[in-house]
């Protein structure tokens, strides 16, 4: 079955590639070319933190939930027949910013102390939480709600979603690998090229997004 999923989420992915695009692609550029100044700032010899450093987290926390939350408004609105555009999704990721935000803060956290118990209670916890994000946006519910709906929700679909994510992130990062293994063997090391598969890859990123959301109108629809 994930694999079904899988296959819907690409053909979604394909037919709304352009306006994804237009949402996400200038934040990712914007936060790809401080990720590059802050690299090339860094002392091999002393790699301690720095302005450069910081102004890459700093832009990634503010506009990772804007265009986010942007992406699932959109996919929400195709889904609905009515595909809104680029200027009212970003309005809806703005509106959303915040309790996004801090739904997304809450469930890193959570993942990460779960990664750090031996893992599984990490990836456990990431599953459950999958769909809190859609909850935040669509629903409009606060970061509490968020993430106690998603871990009611998602109980019956744990493994369509662990199946699915885990395949995609092999694609993905074996993608990457072998993309990186090509370059390094014909001697090719540019940073120029480096950054633009990293440019590439963190948009195919959203992928995930909408395997989660295929997922969530599953939910819906058997609710």
């Amino acid at each position: 079955m994930a694999l079904t999923y899988l296959k819907q989420t690409w053909f979604f992915f394909r037919a709304n590639l352009q306006p994804i695009m237009k949402i996400q692609l200038p934040f990712i550029i914007l936060i790809s070319l401080i990720s590059m100044t802050a690299m090339q700032s860094v002392d091999a010899e002393n790699p301690q933190m720095n302005g450069s450093i910081m102004m890459f987290y700093l832009t990634s926390l503010i506009f990772l939930p804007l265009y986010a939350g942007a992406t699932i408004a959109y996919l929400e609105s195709v889904v609905n027949d009515d595909p809104i555009t680029l200027g009212a999704a970003l309005k809806i990721g703005l509106t959303r910013w915040g309790p996004l935000f801090l739904t997304k803060l809450v469930s890193a956290v959570g993942i990460v102390i779960g990664l750090f118990l031996f893992f599984v209670p990490g990836i456990y916890v990431m599953v459950r939480w999958a769909f809190a994000e859609y909850h935040c946006v669509i629903q409009k519910s606060g970061p509490t709600d968020a993430l106690k709906d998603s871990w009611d929700d998602t109980q019956p679909y744990f493994w369509h979603l662990l199946n699915g994510l885990a395949m995609l992130f092999a694609i993905l990062v074996g993608a990457n690998l072998m993309i990186e293994w090509l370059l390094a063997s014909v001697g090719i090391e540019s940073m120029l090229i480096r950054g633009l598969l990293d440019i590439v890859f963190a948009f195919l990123n959203c992928l995930y997004s909408i395997y989660g959301f295929r997922l969530y109108c599953v939910m819906r629809e058997e609710a």
